[in-house]
């Protein structure tokens, strides 16, 4: 996949060419980067640990080709040398002496002074050079070069000193940036996998953020695998991974001049904490929420916020799949709702105004069902739908617009519903004194409640009461916030007076709006799973990480479709479209194979929510189909944004399956920018062996001496 980006900066990535935008609260894993290293020169990778694909990085170039001592970023590596050949046991100990003389050079530990041998463990979180220093010894020259060749150019050091040296990182041996990388990626591969054998060398590479040379790259929350490096060349390191038990992404920081741990490690704090804001967030956007409890207001990753809504909402589901589908409701729900409270400074309260919510119940139970289903909205027209739960719904739920009538939502519907009924109505009975009835609502004269206007269903619309007319979510809402929400427990009752008291009785609980939570349960426990519980409650959704339900109208140009959500505004770029195509094939001599696609959302939000791409990307491209932000965003970059992509359709279809994705986006830049692309990595190689030899590669791969 590529993309055309929106401008965030210089060493973003790839391209960068379009509109300027206002950059997020919360940063994606590029921006982290690029504002990190905005003082320094150097180098950042960064990979996702399965796949190896690069998420983020500044001066990849460098990264590339940059050769430099390891410093003591090596140590792991040698650790795992020792620990794979069965020459250093998780026992094996050495007291160290401070001072370490090699080759007349001084390379004392700086590491505090301990009045304990040190172990694999401590020895690699304090970064001892004695220890490995005197354990590398175990390993003959060969082994040791063996077991560090795939990380960047070694030799097989000539003598005992040397090899001291070599695993120190300070002689015998240069990495690049990329090659570190791959190196701690397999490494993290290894962590995965539960080798228990390599136990010390995790511990270590987590006690060394805890609280060994790695701490300033230490993060509440997140569990963070590293080590530093800092090379007598001046050179600084930090390469490591989270999260430390289960690794997920895997990142290399270089700075040309500083110190692994207080420079390196704090760039990789950096990065990993935009990697756990977006991990804790709903989809490709990092979210939390604000919860005003006991009077004080808490930030809750969503996800914690799900699971406490769980414990005060449905603890006592029996069934898994329940419990999925309340989390997948009440995730949504939030999602949709979020700054109900924002004039009083906060997202949603404790209570069921909001979603009743208990932070001291999230069981392992409950985290269960939220993690089976995490991230997982409800979407309606690529927004998250309007799902709305209650406790009960009497046998039948009821239609949102009939509650609410400012709010459309065919997906709100009133049906039957059996399994809801199958255990009774739950009847209820409560008793209001009138005086107290008059004080909560500031009503004068006397108090005399009277029904005029029933729901369909049953439920009560419309009351009259001190002599003037409540709708009856109104007149609910009124009672419950001033004399406790578990006076009427649904609209669904009947009212008597009985002296100074009024009398009310009803059965259900809650509007009766969407999920019914007593049916739901029943469902699940009838062997249904959370999607079909879901599909009754909310028919018309979809159920989705990313925004889904769109009501797309497909547009055919001449050669091109284009669908859009709003095609009244967008008819103009199908004709535009045509023409990016038809440049697209003129200046690459190629022509297009499938017909494309342009699929334009109706906003920033949608398109981010749906490509999983920040907002300041413009576009990006998935074989045939290209997806766009709102083209009225674009202003005068929409041509060169059209051109860019149908570029990327044209090459993508014929790239060779092993060239990098570095020359299929620059040739893309060359092509679509001409003389200026000319000062990329493309244009310097097409000026050295010309155009039609490069753009033969296109389909060939890369000859060997093209690196």
């Amino acid at each position: 996949m590529m993309a055309t980006m929106l401008s965030a900066g210089a060493g973003v990535a790839a391209v960068v060419c379009g509109l300027a935008l206002t950059a997020p609260a919360e940063l994606t894993l590029q921006e982290a980067v690029t504002r990190s290293m905005a003082a320094g020169t150097g180098a950042v990778v960064v990979a996702d640990v399965s796949t190896g694909q690069l998420l983020a990085h500044h001066r990849s170039e460098v990264a590339a080709t940059r050769l430099a001592a390891p410093g003591s970023a090596v140590k792991p590596l040698v650790l795992l040398a020792l620990l794979e050949a069965g020459k250093l046991g998780a026992q094996d100990q050495r007291a160290c002496p401070r001072q370490l003389r090699l080759a007349g050079r001084s390379l004392d530990c700086s590491h505090p002074p301990v009045g304990f041998p040190l172990d694999p463990v401590t020895a690699l979180a304090y970064s001892c050079n004695n220890y490995f220093a005197h354990m590398a010894l175990r390993l003959t020259p060969a082994e040791l070069a063996e077991a560090l060749r795939r990380v960047g150019r070694v030799r097989v050091a000539a003598s005992a000193e040397e090899l001291q040296l070599q695993a120190l990182g300070e002689a015998g041996i240069e990495v690049t940036p990329l090659g570190l990388l791959n190196a701690y990626r397999r490494l993290a591969r290894l962590r995965a996998q539960g080798r228990i054998r390599l136990s010390p060398l995790f511990e270590g590479l987590e006690a060394a953020t805890e609280y060994g040379t790695g701490q300033l790259a230490r993060l509440e929350g997140l569990k963070v695998a590293g080590k530093t490096g800092s090379s007598a060349s001046g050179h600084a390191w930090f390469a490591g991974w989270a999260p430390a038990d289960h690794p997920a992404i895997v990142l290399v920081v270089f700075l040309e001049q500083g110190r692994g741990g207080a420079g390196a490690a704090p760039v990789a704090r950096a990065i990993f904490e935009a990697y756990a804001r977006a991990k804790t967030g709903a989809g490709p956007r990092a979210r939390q929420v604000t919860v005003r409890i006991e009077q004080q207001t808490l930030r809750l990753p969503l996800e914690e916020y799900v699971a406490a809504v769980l414990a005060g909402e449905c603890a006592t589901f029996t069934s898994e799949e329940a419990l999925q589908a309340m989390a997948v409701t009440a995730r949504t729900w939030a999602a949709r709702h979020r700054g109900r409270h924002r004039a009083e400074g906060f997202d949603f309260c404790d209570t069921t105004h909001c979603q009743y919510l208990r932070l001291d119940g999230r069981s392992a139970r409950l985290r269960a069902a939220v993690e089976a289903t995490e991230g997982e909205l409800l979407w309606y027209q690529g927004a998250p739908a309007a799902a709305f739960h209650h406790g009960h719904c009497g046998g039948m739920t009821e239609a949102a617009a009939d509650v609410w009538p400012e709010m459309r939502a065919p997906y709100l519907r009133a049906q039957s519903d059996t399994y809801c009924t199958a255990t009774g109505r739950a009847n209820w009975s409560s008793e209001v004194g009138k005086d107290d009835l008059r004080r909560a609502l500031g009503l004068g004269g006397p108090v005399a409640l009277e029904i005029l206007r029933r729901l369909p269903s049953g439920r009560v619309a419309e009351v009259r009461l001190g002599g003037r007319r409540w709708p009856a979510p109104q007149f609910e809402s009124a009672v419950g916030r001033a004399l406790g929400w578990h006076v009427l427990r649904s609209s669904w009752y009947e009212v008597s007076q009985a002296d100074d008291r009024l009398v009310f009785r009803g059965h259900g609980a809650g509007h009766g709006v969407g999920l019914c939570q007593t049916g739901a349960a029943r469902r699940g426990e009838q062997g249904q799973t959370y999607r079909q519980i879901l599909a009754f409650y909310f028919p018309g959704t979809a159920l989705g990480l990313s925004a889904q339900g769109f009501a797309w109208t497909r547009m055919q140009g001449e050669r091109v479709e284009v669908w859009s959500t709003h095609p009244q505004q967008e008819e103009a770029l199908v004709a535009l479209a045509d023409r990016a195509l038809a440049e697209a094939e003129r200046r690459s001599g190629w022509q297009a194979k499938a017909r494309p696609r342009l699929m334009v959302y109706p906003t920033v939000a949608a398109f981010r929510d749906a490509t999983g791409e920040p907002g300041w990307v413009a576009a990006s491209t998935l074989g045939r189909t290209m997806r766009m932000q709102p083209s009225r965003l674009l202003g005068d970059k929409l041509k060169g944004t059209l051109l860019h992509e149908m570029l990327h359709v044209v090459v993508e279809e014929r790239a060779h399956p092993k060239l990098p994705p570095w020359f299929r986006e620059g040739l893309v830049v060359f092509l679509a920018e001409g003389a200026e692309g000319a000062e990329g990595r493309v244009g310097a190689l097409v000026e050295r062996y010309g155009r039609k030899a490069v753009l033969s590669w296109l389909e060939q791969g890369l000859p060997p001496g093209v690196r």
